[in-house]
């Protein structure tokens, strides 16, 4: 790295250049994970298939069949290719735990690049695997989802040594919100660089964008603050002293007992699966809602279909910023600003976008602004995997991840249970929004978390800090006392 490279970052705090390399790198984890999605429709050839577009009380009335010409190399059927979409979702399931454990191990920098740099190297191989044969670009979209599994558990696993109490919520959701760029990117590229260059070429250039950002991290990120090499003192003592001996990796040892005994574990673990759980199903079915409801044509559906995660991606960042104002200006206490943050909007927008009638505009903009509520649910419980338990935050999230990574595989099949046994012409808004309303039950329910803490467990402290935590400190943030040692270190930093 050149002089005038370190120069610039030495006059930016080291725990905000993670937090920017942390959202590029989801926003390359989420290209990685997505860029098939557009692509496959360029490589499979449907040309001659029927494409119906029926009437409903949306329409003019008049029933079309149009015929698909899309000439693609691949002749596989619809079955094949969701097998294949799906293929991602079993490695990433398979991952989470381990990638939690492991980061505590050997360090989030090498388990976060090795990670990147595999799925890059399988995508840019994905070409040559769909000429050998069907199977072995499965395997390989297998494996790309098996090595970035680990990447959440990873994520919470650093910032429960890099983020001062009182900047977690900002911090944090500012990475998590490179998942929605990325997502948005995928989208937008993949269809572009089809068009132009191939399908081949989608694939080429995102896996060299992954591998060029695993370099940028590697030269630039380190494991903990007592190993950065151009962090000041200053900092240093700011970020250790608001964390306090939670940050010390001396003891390597995993309470798992007491982790899975633990009833804030299990609320968040809840929490999770049902948060998930929603945003799965709405975006199984939104794009059947835009087509086949609304009536807009693919080109639209695929722009508007854009917009719930770029909404998403500026409440992930606004909630964050807002959370830690509220509370480091103690207005709020931390527990009631993570139930504040929690699902309750989301679930009431969607649901009123099913009784509007046929006004597209004011359908849409309620889709987006529940999905757009989400985005609040960083801020909201997402975080206090790594507040109940800074040195196993990683653990934490790798285990209610696991779990809220099966709505990835059960939502789409309820959605198509639910509608099977109606033909596309009786289909209206009341029976498409359907399924919306099955997973905005779990939606809303994912808020009522009775076991929700924001105290850092007895379970996750190192034993002589439990022998110094005095009775009255033990539930400051349930009485609204929320941490006066950190505020005065923020105070004195900025």
């Amino acid at each position: 790295m050149s002089n005038s490279c370190r120069k610039c970052l030495d006059h930016i705090p080291t725990r905000y250049v993670l937090a920017l390399w942390m959202f590029l790198g989801m926003v390359n984890v989420y290209i990685l994970r997505n860029n098939i999605s557009v692509t496959i429709v360029a490589m499979v050839n449907s040309t001659g298939e029927v494409a119906d577009r029926y009437d409903d009380e949306c329409t003019d009335g008049n029933t079309t069949v149009e015929l698909v010409d899309q000439k693609g190399e691949f002749f596989w059927s619809s079955s094949l290719q969701g097998i294949l979409l799906g293929a991602y979702y079993y490695g990433y399931a398979l991952t989470q735990i381990i990638g939690g454990w492991m980061e505590k191990r050997i360090g989030g920098r090498l388990m976060f690049g090795t990670s990147v740099f595999l799925a890059s190297l399988f995508t840019i191989f994905n070409p040559p695997a769909a000429y050998l044969d069907f199977w072995v670009l499965f395997t390989l979209r297998f494996l790309t989802g098996f090595v970035q599994g680990v990447v959440f558990p990873v994520h919470h696993g650093m910032w429960g040594k890099w983020a001062p109490p009182l900047e977690r919520s900002e911090l944090m959701s500012f990475s998590c919100s490179g998942t929605n760029i990325g997502s948005v990117l995928a989208s937008a590229l993949s269809g572009i660089i089809a068009d132009t260059l191939g399908w081949q070429y989608v694939f080429y250039i995102t896996g060299c964008f992954g591998v060029a950002w695993v370099i940028c991290w590697v030269l630039i990120i380190h494991n903990t603050p007592d190993t950065h090499p151009r962090i000041t003192e200053k900092e240093k003592i700011y970020i250790k002293s608001s964390i306090g001996p939670s940050s010390d990796e001396s003891d390597k040892r995993t309470p798992w007992k007491c982790i899975f005994r633990s009833a804030p574990l299990w609320g968040l673990l809840i929490g999770h699966f049902c948060s998930n759980w929603g945003n799965y199903t709405l975006l199984t079915s939104l794009p059947i809602y835009i087509d086949q409801v609304l009536g807009f044509d693919l080109s639209t559906t695929g722009f508007i279909a854009a917009l719930p995660n770029l909404g998403i991606w500026a409440f992930t960042i606004l909630s964050g910023w807002f959370a830690d104002l509220l509370r480091r200006h103690k207005i709020l206490s931390t527990i009631a600003v993570r139930r504040m943050f929690s699902m309750y909007l989301p679930g009431i927008f969607l649901v009123a976008a099913g009784f509007i009638g046929c006004n597209e505009a004011l359908a849409i903009s309620l889709i987006v602004i529940s999905a757009s509520f989400s985005g609040c649910s960083v801020s909201g419980f997402k975080v206090n995997h790594v507040e109940i338990a800074p040195r196993f935050g990683g653990i934490l999230f790798g285990i209610t991840n696991t779990v809220a990574s099966i709505p990835g595989f059960v939502s789409p099949y309820v959605v198509g249970v639910l509608t099977e046994d109606e033909s596309p012409a009786l289909l209206n808004q009341d029976k498409t929004l359907q399924p919306l309303y099955h997973g905005e039950i779990s939606h809303i329910n994912s808020v009522v978390l009775a076991t929700l803490r924001t105290e850092e467990q007895d379970w996750a402290k190192e034993e002589d800090k439990i022998l110094v935590t005095s009775d009255a400190n033990k539930n400051v943030d349930d009485k609204g006392i929320d941490n006066t040692e950190d505020i005065e270190l923020v105070e004195k930093v900025n």
